[in-house]
């Protein structure tokens, strides 16, 4: 569903833009800056891949290994690129430099997926956090419909920061209470393939408006979860999956 919203938001915001009324002809190469406000949704998927005994061995685990935890909020971007003008001005091929903000987070309550029960375990949780900031290179081409109007897609890469915090209480399942309140963290600077796709519309030969989708893949992260402690507690080797769509409009000046 949310995929669908996504879509259905990126091709209502396409159809505004293309229907904005032509001016005279316009040169969309050269250099450009511009800012954007959209909307974001992250998939953050969990998955307990291996489970330990305190002492080190490899054990089945005892709660469901996985989860899928997600995301939604505001973003906020500054981009910046270039555009050159081939095949007699109706094709455009270009560079660009984003840089997005965006918070997203969300948490397991009452257990570490593959440790603990939820129903004897009611103080442990599982935390995952994107950086506010996602930086972004991407490569362009576009096709000019009309004078001032030109759809495109786009192909690039991009960096994430992604942290996941693990608390155990002091319980008799997965930690020793004479340990205490047990928290272990991880961080992970993660980087992803991008694909968009958009539309610009020229209002002058200098103000640029847009609107475009785009899926960021940032593969997995692999972290431990809770390291096997003799005596202490028991570990977990997990990974996260990070996926992340984006839905925004701008607007650029072009030099």
């Amino acid at each position: 569903m949310k995929n669908l919203h996504l879509l259905a938001m990126t091709g209502a915001l396409s159809l505004a833009v293309l229907s904005t009324p032509a001016l005279a002809e316009t040169n969309p190469g050269g250099f450009y800056a511009g800012v954007s406000l959209g909307y974001q949704s992250t998939d953050m998927d969990w998955k307990t891949e291996r489970t330990f005994e305190p002492n080190g061995n490899l054990i089945a685990p005892f709660s469901d290994p996985t989860e899928s935890l997600d995301d939604s909020d505001t973003s906020y971007g500054l981009f910046t690129g270039y555009n050159w003008v081939v095949g007699q001005g109706k094709w455009v091929m270009g560079a660009e430099f984003s840089a997005l903000m965006s918070d997203a987070s969300d948490e397991i309550r009452n257990r570490i997926p593959g440790l603990g029960d939820p129903d004897s375990n009611p103080t442990s949780f599982s935390e995952v956090e994107t950086d506010d900031l996602a930086l972004g290179l991407s490569f362009r081409g576009g096709y000019m419909v009309n004078n001032n109007t030109m759809v495109y897609s786009s192909l690039g890469v991009s960096q994430l920061e992604v942290e996941t915090t693990s608390t155990c209480p002091a319980d008799t399942n997965v930690c020793n209470p004479a340990d205490g309140l047990q928290r272990f963290s991880d961080d992970e600077r993660m980087t992803g393939w991008t694909l968009g796709f958009g539309a610009e519309h020229f209002l002058s030969d200098n103000l640029v408006l847009r609107a475009e989708y785009r899926h960021a893949d940032y593969g997995d992260f692999d972290f431990t979860a809770i390291p096997a402690q003799s005596g202490s507690s028991f570990g977990a080797d997990a990974t996260i999956e990070v996926v992340r769509q984006t839905l925004e409009v701008g607007a650029a000046y072009k030099f």
